[in-house]
């Protein structure tokens, strides 16, 4: 049975054992309410242009655990509600809520009918994220996004990392390679740590993911650093489907309640949970290929000696449903696709299943749970060493196994006998990495009072990844590495992560209201989550070619690590707010953790905001019209949070090593008995502003953060003996502007245009070391280019041999060890539009960019270095002519790395779409609504540099420490995907 076929087998039989079990059955879809109770049907349409609005929430007498949504029409059957005096509620995000009041009696059905007023502001939405429980967005004195399920359904990403890339205005978020399922960098407000990576803490359903904040000590070397390069990436194999919606915060004052490890952010992720009423599904079908994107090759023929198009297919489908007592949702998807490069599959499966059922009159139970696995090739990049097929094309190492190394003057025999190489390359390379992850979220709610609301979550996240090198003997003498004959030279490399995290969360809400002006929302929780990172390595040398374990090998070998860390946390939190005018946040988080020092006692993160909604203001009404300023709200906020040491960096350890056959003892770590989080105090104050009934909004903001007790691995005195050991003595500063806007200049029932734009600034600065000397996070050798840390500088800036040209052209001075540029961007943001004709057609576009950050690029010194036809002039003759350097290229590039440095400013249109609702005449039989849709995924772009400026692999994506990248050496780019989708609803 094919692998394809199995999932298929394995799809259908959970959909069928979804289907007979006890939700279905505890009340037939569709059926009559019982006769105590009445019904509610209506439409909800835009209140400008009276289209239809999928998606909106609709509940009674604000009671949100009985929520049903509009189909793809608008329409919407509330049942159960009880007889009497209702308030029938309606919310979507980017329009303000709106209530209804209707008399509803029983065992009769009612209509209404609801037309929404557009608030792109959002004030009214319902967020949880950093509040420790629900709490409206117009009393929050922090910046929260929320990305809706319209967004990610109309989406054509095909990971979750992509599709935040244009839907964060205040996050930049970078595809660094072009190989499947790899790590991306996500930057929110700057670089806050030296020691740790930037990505969000991530959350699904309460329960925290794998976000490879532990260092990947282990792995496959196809990038030149086990810990860098294509590792993989947790959040690129998240499953997107059945997703409801994204809440996210960047770090600082908005992430005080997530403690000790929330300095970059949340991103939180809630499931659909199914609703009431009959039966829903739906069916969508995806298919298209993947093309390279070769406008930065330097060589033409590169794209049809390495590349191709790959074509891709996905099947997705699901059901949901539920009635008043119990609702439930599943689905599932099946994924294939051919890697663009001439060689390699990629694969994917994965299912979710959510339940959601009342226990009693004032309890709620909601439960998760989810698969995935994915299966792809890895590709040599970068400095892996050996061969590589992109550096030998591209760096002009051809020459090295007998071609001609410019690639594009060879005679057809020559291009024949060189694609026979490459592809031979290509096929023996068999690399290639799985991962399987399991999620499972258990919440219970239960609320005594109407004014008290408590919750206890538990889950777990299981994540394993397997990367798999395997070297035969055929490859290395393909390759050219071993003579013709050599049969010892086989290798086999497992690398092996498995990474299980525990989440216990409980808490509680009061609202109070003192008289009908003053209401009071206090939130209480805590919280105890551990992440175990077990990794192991086994490795075979002198393997026969076929064999795919390592047993019956000449020499094995393995290895493991372990890194294990708890965390245990208090918060409180109160919003008080007067007349929703003037609104004050106060909370506090206090923080143990197994990687703090046995001298550190609990860490306390305090916050603190304040929200004056100027625009409620009678004086500021007389003096504009609320048909000019709609709304005006000012907002500040100071907050602090963390990030944790790694795990046993406190500990005092003695190293066992193997020597002569025997355990030979030797000095270890020497621990630290003070060892405490980085702490990172961000104070941020904004304004948000509409105009012209909500047809444009303005959100300004700025922040300053300063992260003390920064984690610097400190050498210590040489008379110790001792390693070095990390300590908190360092000092980083970040601040910057956020801007966002949003206009809609045309809104009527033939034509609705929205566009939308974000600008961020970014300085960042290493303040203080403690005393340590500069160091690299990042890069290759001293001799060459590395990203450094340095006081007075921004983090991971480029550091190597600057020359100063003289007016001839000689070289006028060698700087030793100088400033080259740096990786992180002065400005970046991001703009997008959308067109509705009519109430079926739908044109979008999303971008990105980023303007003032340098690269370097290893292929365009190694080119000048191998001599390729036209790389002569890339630096000046009478340098290359004048002594030490005699005419030799090889004894100057090294001492010109300033030349090989790049701005890297970019605009890039990242999604292109379209999207038509078939009319109810075309439907096909038993289908209740149908979608087509057609987008471009990375249809253009411009950039500065000669190469890709978001190709980033080297040092991009290490994690365990900062990932600022600034290197770009033989590694793919992002490919161009073309994608047709069909969906049915049924």
């Amino acid at each position: 049975m094919t692998r394809r076929s199995r999932w298929s087998g394995v799809l259908l039989g959970t959909l069928l054992c979804v289907l007979g079990t006890s939700p279905l059955r505890a009340q037939a879809p569709g059926s009559a309410p019982s006769s105590a109770n009445g019904i509610v049907t209506g439409r909800v349409t835009d209140g400008r242009s009276g289209v239809p609005l999928p998606g909106a929430q609709v509940f009674a007498d604000n009671n949100r655990d009985r929520v049903v949504r509009t189909d793809n029409d608008g329409r919407y059957r509330l049942t159960e509600v009880q007889p009497g005096q209702r308030m029938i509620s309606v919310r979507m995000i980017g329009y303000a809520n709106k209530g209804a009041p209707i008399t509803i009696t029983a065992g009769q059905t009612a209509t209404v009918n609801v037309a929404l007023d557009v608030q792109p502001l959002d004030l009214d939405a319902v967020v949880v994220t950093g509040q420790g429980g629900e709490i409206s967005k117009r009393r929050i004195a922090t910046t929260v996004d929320v990305v809706s399920a319209e967004k990610i359904e109309a989406s054509p990403a095909k990971r979750l990392d992509e599709l935040l890339q244009t839907n964060l205005p205040s996050a930049q978020i970078r595809l660094t390679s072009g190989q499947p399922g790899t790590t991306s960098i996500m930057r929110t407000r700057g670089v806050t740590s030296v020691s740790n990576n930037s990505t969000p803490v991530i959350y699904v359903d309460g329960v925290r993911m794998d976000n490879l904040n532990t260092q990947a000590a282990l792995g496959m070397n196809t990038s030149g650093n086990r810990a860098q390069g294509a590792a993989t990436s947790a959040i690129a194999d998240l499953p997107m489907d059945n997703i409801e919606r994204i809440e996210f915060i960047p770090g600082g004052a908005a992430t005080t309640l997530y403690g000790s490890d929330a300095a970059n952010g949340v991103i939180q992720i809630f499931t659909k949970r199914g609703s009431q009423g009959g039966t829903k599904g739906f069916f969508e079908v995806r298919s298209g290929y993947d093309t390279p994107q070769t406008q930065f090759h330097f060589f033409k023929a590169t794209r049809d000696l390495l590349y191709r198009n790959g074509f891709s297919q996905q099947y997705s489908a699901g059901i949901e449903g539920g009635n008043n007592a119990i609702t439930y949702s599943l689905s599932g998807n099946l994924r294939a696709s051919q890697s663009h490069r001439v060689y390699g599959d990629n694969s994917a499966f994965g299912f979710r299943n959510a339940v959601g059922a009342n226990i009693g009159t004032k309890g709620k139970y909601q439960g998760s749970l989810s698969y995935n696995e994915t299966d792809s090739p890895r590709f040599r990049n970068g400095n892996a060493g050996g061969y590589t097929s992109l550096w030998v094309l591209e760096a002009g190492r051809s020459s090295a196994f007998g071609f001609n190394n410019n690639i594009d003057n060879l005679t057809p025999a020559g291009a024949d006998s060189l694609k026979t190489f490459v592809n031979n390359g290509e096929r023996l390379q068999d690399n290639r990495v799985f991962t399987r992850a399991f999620q499972t979220s258990h919440r219970i709610d239960f609320d005594p009072f109407k004014s008290v609301k408590t919750h206890a979550t538990f889950g777990l996240n299981n994540r394993f990844s397997r990367e798999r090198a395997i070297v035969t003997n055929e490859f290395q003498i393909a390759t050219r590495a071993f003579p013709v004959g050599t049969v010892d030279r086989g290798t086999i490399s497992n690398f092996e992560r498995n990474y299980t995290g525990f989440t216990f969360d409980v808490g509680g809400q009061h609202s109070a209201a003192i008289g009908s002006d003053l209401s009071v929302i206090t939130s209480v929780g805590a919280q105890l989550f551990r992440n175990d990172d077990v990794q192991v390595a086994y490795t075979a040398t002198n393997v026969r070619d076929g064999a795919q374990t390592v047993t019956g090998a000449g020499v094995t070998q393995s290895q493991d690590v372990a890194f294990r860390v708890a965390n245990y946390g208090l918060f409180g939190q109160s919003n008080i707010s007067y007349k929703e005018r003037y609104t004050m946040e106060l909370g506090l988080r206090a923080d143990k953790n197994t990687a703090f020092g046995a001298n550190t006692g609990a860490q306390v993160y305090p916050k603190v905001g304040l929200v004056y909604a100027i625009g409620a203001e009678e004086w500021m009404r007389s003096l504009i019209s609320e048909d000019v300023l709609s709304d005006f709200r000012l907002r500040a906020a100071y907050g602090v949070a963390g990030q944790f040491p790694r795990p046993f960096a406190n500990d005092r350890t003695v190293t066992i090593n193997s020597f002569n056959g025997q355990q030979a003892a030797t000095f270890g770590q020497p621990g630290n008995r003070f060892l405490k989080p980085e702490r990172t105090g961000t104070l941020e104050m904004g304004a948000d502003l509409a105009f012209f009934q909500s047809r444009a909004t303005l959100g300004l903001g700025y922040y300053t953060a300063r992260t003390v007790d920064a984690l610097i691995t400190a050498p210590p005195a040489p008379s110790t003996g001792e390693v070095s050991q990390i300590a908190n003595v360092g000092e980083i500063s970040n601040r910057g502007m956020e801007l966002r806007a949003t206009v809609t200049p045309v809104s009527n029932a033939m034509w609705r245009l929205t566009l939308n734009g974000a600008y961020n600034t970014l300085n960042n600065k290493v303040e203080k070391l403690g005393g340590t000397p500069p160091f690299p996070i990042s890069g290759y050798g001293a001799s060459t280019v590395q990203g450094m840390v340095q006081e007075g500088y921004p983090v991971g800036f480029l550091q190597g041999a600057k020359a100063i040209f003289n007016a001839d052209g000689t070289i006028k001075e060698i700087q030793e060890l100088a400033f080259l540029g740096k990786p992180t961007p002065d400005a970046f943001g991001s703009f997008g539009a959308q067109l509705g004709i009519g109430s079926r057609l739908n044109i979008s576009a999303s971008a990105d960019y980023q303007f003032g950050a340098q690269a370097q690029s290893f292929d365009k010194a190694f080119r000048y270095l191998y001599g390729v036809n036209g790389t002569e002039t890339y630096v000046p003759a009478a340098a290359l002519a004048q002594a030490p350097y005699n005419g030799n290229r090889a004894s100057i590039w090294q001492r010109t790395m300033n030349l090989w440095v790049e701005n890297t400013d970019y605009v890039a249109i990242r999604t292109l779409s379209v999207d038509y609702r078939l009319p109810a005449n075309l439907l096909p039989r038993g289908t209740k609504d149908a979608r087509a849709s057609f987008s471009i995924v990375n249809p253009w772009r411009w950039a500065s540099s000669s190469f890709d400026p978001e190709t980033d692999l080297s040092s991009a994506t290490s994690q365990g420490a900062a990932a600022v990248g600034g290197f770009n050496y033989a590694t793919d780019g992002n490919p161009r995907s073309f994608l047709l989708t069909l969906r049915f609803g049924f």
